[in-house]
């Protein structure tokens, strides 16, 4: 990396907390800290969805699959699409009729406080070994590039690079200072930034990636046999199907999308919310992977996992690789700054609040805040430690995802069935667990999930629970509904039922608010990425005319849609004046 990289990046991680400082002025409630006052715009909060999926692991593991084994990783990511259209059609609207100010409230309601608080222990745990894996595994990525003077205070002795240490401390501090002063508020916006510097370097990415091959032809003929097969022998049409439906309960039920669908003031606003996710993933994916499919026409013996950033550096500049690294950090931080802001929303709403049933809207912000500096840092030193489990972290991974996906679907379920109560959420995870370790551990059908690893995963996390939940369906069939139904009942209903016509006005005003300084923000971060692009193709090396043409074409296509928007804004008002 040279210094125009370096100084890229300082500008963004700089950005993203001058972001959180100024957002957090602006925040005065703890429901403005945690869910927007249920007034965030509904494609503001799409895309902040969309931004919460993506972890270093698009690129690194996915990016690596789409390597190896060719377009089945596109499949494979085209089924979040499908998922999320699902969950806009019948699941998103469920949890917003709810006037709920926290995911774990609704367990509460609908399952008892024992049950939620068996959600929220488990939950933080697996999030935080989760997330700090994520952080960590970023982090080898980004020192990978950075080479430090000998003797730098920050370099690792054995490499010469950029420590792991530092760099997950960096990031980690970044994330969690801008996420506990902005609140739920910066969470949105800084997503809003991430996804404008993931989408320009993406796009840019796609037509350096064919021309360095000679076009799209030259790669069609020169990419590996069966490298354009939809499916392959790990990734089979049967595994596409359980994948669809496991992250059906994911973006349903996990609690940084639900955060999201009660973020927004109307059901239309949330189904509109997931269905911008689904379009993003029906379409977005063909782009994402093309870099790493190309590479491995260009080096077909290179570490998969690091085919993304090795193609970065193949057809990118000094200063574009910084951009394309800041890409590629963002993508972990949105998920860091999602997960944090959550817990810190939970642990204030269900757990401060009931032990303090006066405290202040001051004091629960506050408590928020301290909580995400708290759980931020446990987060961080998590990953600083992961270098020293020797590969431990694998496991852990692995047993704590087993053990958080059967949650979801309990909760989910909760959401249609009249019949199911707590009994049946402790039983079907329960028999989930007991079987899951059996399996794990070998005892049983030992040869067969040797052979087909990642079937069992799925069939442990969604088949098996959701049978188990069928039958007991089926059992009660013809008893009385659960009295945790009722109970949701009563904190549900329609748009009318809760929104009088001056609350209508007021969630219109903050909307306008929110999506007008979302839509600055978009569109001068598109104008910021140009320039940096034309002041690149001035003064440096490379295919200048190229990257001159993308900046001018990010700058006045930014420029032309503020224009826009101020002339719309101008009519509307003159119309409102006569």
């Amino acid at each position: 990396m040279t210094t125009s990289d370096y100084i890229i990046l300082l500008l963004y991680f700089v950005g993203l907390l001058a972001l959180g400082a100024t957002l957090g002025k602006k925040t005065k409630s703890s429901k403005e800290m945690f869910i927007a006052g249920r007034n965030s715009s509904w494609w503001l909060s799409g895309l902040s969805t969309y931004m919460t999926i993506f972890s270093a692991g698009t690129f690194v593991i996915w990016g690596g699959v789409a390597y190896r084994s060719g377009i089945v990783a596109i499949v494979v990511a085209l089924m979040l699409g499908v998922a999320s259209m699902i969950v806009g059609r019948f699941i998103a609207v469920k949890w917003s009729r709810m006037k709920i100010n926290s995911p774990a409230e609704y367990i509460g309601i609908r399952f008892g406080q024992s049950t939620v608080r068996f959600y929220t222990v488990a939950g933080m745990i697996e999030r935080c070994v989760h997330t700090a894996v994520a952080l960590y595994a970023i982090s080898v990525m980004v020192v990978a590039l950075m080479p430090l003077p000998e003797g730098h205070i920050l370099a690792d002795p054995q490499t010469g690079h950029l420590s792991v240490t530092w760099a997950i401390l960096i990031m980690g501090v970044i994330c969690f200072i801008y996420t506990a002063l902005g609140g739920f508020i910066a969470v949105l916006m800084t997503d809003l930034v991430q996804f404008a510097v993931l989408i320009a370097m993406i796009i840019i990415m796609v037509p350096l990636s064919f021309n360095s091959v000679g076009g799209v032809g030259e790669f069609i003929s020169r990419a590996p046999e069966g490298f354009f097969s939809l499916f392959s022998d790990q990734y089979t049409w049967g595994w596409m199907i359980l994948w669809c439906l496991l992250n059906i309960f994911m973006i349903g039920g996990d609690w940084p999308f639900v955060q999201r669908y009660i973020s927004v003031p109307t059901t239309k606003d949330a189904r509109k919310n997931v269905y911008l996710v689904g379009v993003l993933y029906l379409v977005t994916p063909m782009i994402w992977y093309v870099p790493v499919l190309v590479y491995r026409v260009i080096d077909p013996t290179a570490n998969p996992e690091q085919a993304y950033m090795l193609m970065s550096q193949h057809v990118l500049g000094a200063g574009m690789v910084g951009l394309m690294l800041a890409a590629m950090i963002s993508a972990t931080l949105s998920l860091v700054s999602s997960v944090l802001n959550v817990f810190a929303n939970v642990f204030t709403y269900d757990v401060y609040k009931p032990l303090r049933p006066s405290a202040s809207d001051k004091s629960m912000m506050r408590v928020g805040r301290m909580f995400t500096f708290i759980y931020g840092s446990i987060i961080t030193m998590i990953a600083v430690l992961i270098p020293y489990a020797g590969g431990a972290e694998r496991v852990v991974v692995t047993v704590l995802t087993l053990v958080i996906s059967p949650l979801f679907i309990p909760s989910i379920w909760g959401l249609f069935s009249k019949r199911i109560g707590q009994k049946a959420v402790w039983l079907s995870m329960g028999a989930t667990y007991f079987v899951a370790i059996l399996i794990k551990t070998e005892l049983i059908f030992k040869e067969f999930v040797s052979k087909n690893v990642e079937f069992t995963d799925a069939f442990i996390g969604l088949v098996f629970p959701v049978s188990i939940l069928l039958i007991i369906e089926l059992i009660q069939w013809k008893k009385s509904k659960d009295a945790g139904w009722d109970r949701v009942s009563m904190v549900s209903g329609s748009d009318k039922e809760f929104l009088d016509e001056s609350l209508k006005e007021i969630n219109k005003q903050a909307g306008r608010m929110y999506s007008d300084m979302a839509f600055k923000l978009l569109t001068g971060t598109f104008i910021a990425i140009g320039v940096i692009m034309i002041i690149i193709a001035l003064t440096g090396q490379g295919d200048k005319a190229r990257l001159l043409l993308y900046g001018v074409i990010f700058v006045s296509v930014s420029l032309t849609a503020l224009l826009l928007s101020y002339l719309q804004k101008k009519i509307k008002n003159k119309k409102c004046i006569t």
